[in-house]
């Protein structure tokens, strides 16, 4: 899959420095003006919470190498927007139950719990730092009780113990998964879509990696929807479902 290094979508030339005083209030400003401009209703405590969740990643991104993407306009454009813009794959016989399947600073599992209040969300986070500072953003944003860090791997020999560590009931749950970027590319996806009890996956691409995973995928799943994302550099957002008939 598509992550922060791919070609496809190009990085900063020069690290940005995160100064809260001058990069949280900027932040903000340009958060609720991208909002607006895609017709993106949220309450001010829902931007508090993502504007609180951006602070964090800046102070921790030093030693957790959280992301490249993080100036006010970078951050707001290709992480916070780049998530939120893809709410409407999330329609129709979708469940409430997500994993983030390598979250890493907690993108997109923390920016979806935030806009959907209803939903519980695993943060499944294979690399110790970056899952000791989820852990601690899931717990300064208040959202320990629907929003569970796993520090591991989520693959198909490890789900259903996951999923039940963390309190999904697989006997009576269905369960998708989303992810913005997972290590192994594509053939690490297509062993995700083998996850026993599976239903549904939401997965921000490249478009080339769109079709390549359309091209190859399992037996039983079909492409709900496609999605391209207006904050540009040729993105996509697939929605998948498995079906059992």
């Amino acid at each position: 899959m598509v992550d922060e290094a791919s070609p496809e979508v190009p990085t900063p030339a020069v690290r940005y420095v995160f100064v809260a005083n001058n990069a949280v209030p900027a932040f903000h400003a340009q958060l609720v003006a991208g909002l607006a401009a895609h017709g993106l209703a949220l309450s001010e405590v829902q931007i508090a919470l993502l504007v609180e969740h951006y602070r964090l990643l800046g102070e921790a991104n030093t030693r957790c190498n959280l992301t490249r993407l993080l100036s006010p306009e970078d951050a707001v454009q290709r992480h916070y927007l780049d998530i939120l813009t893809a709410l409407p794959c999330f329609t129709g016989n979708m469940p409430d139950s997500w994993v983030d399947v390598g979250s890493g600073g907690g993108f997109p599992g923390i920016v979806l719990a935030v806009a959907r209040p209803s939903w519980r969300v695993v943060l499944a986070e294979r690399r110790a730092k970056k899952a000791a500072f989820l852990t601690d953003c899931v717990g300064a944003l208040n959202l320990a009780a629907r929003v569970q860090v796993y520090a591991g791997e989520f693959e198909p020999g490890t789900a259903g113990r996951v999923l039940t560590q963390c309190g999904v009931d697989v006997s009576r749950e269905t369960f998708g998964i989303v992810a913005r970027a997972v290590d192994g590319g594509l053939r690490s996806l297509l062993r995700l879509l083998r996850v026993p009890l599976l239903a549904h996956a939401v997965l921000w691409l490249g478009e080339s990696d769109a079709e390549a995973l359309a091209q190859r995928l399992p037996r039983g799943w079909i492409i709900e929807r496609r999605h391209l994302l207006p904050t540009g550099r040729q993105r996509v957002v697939l929605a998948l479902t498995q079906r059992t008939n």
